[in-house]
């Protein structure tokens, strides 16, 4: 199944959770990073329910400061 994470695809297995795939990525704390799905925020408690689809389109973004 494909999927892309900002732009670049990858390819996973079907039935995959969201909070699955981000492990595969070395993620481990969600801490300052927020998930869109096809352009729909998804709130960092719920990573463990989703089930990520065929062509989905992810964006992961990490907060900043600045000034």
């Amino acid at each position: 199944m494909n999927i892309s994470l900002n732009d670049e695809p990858h390819e996973i297995a079907e039935g995959m959770k969201l909070k699955d795939f981000l492990i595969t990525l070395n993620f481990d704390d969600f801490n300052g990073w927020a998930v869109a799905i096809n352009e729909n925020v998804i709130p960092r408690d719920t990573f463990q329910d989703v089930i990520l689809d065929e062509g989905d389109k992810l964006l992961l973004i990490q907060a900043t400061q600045g000034g």
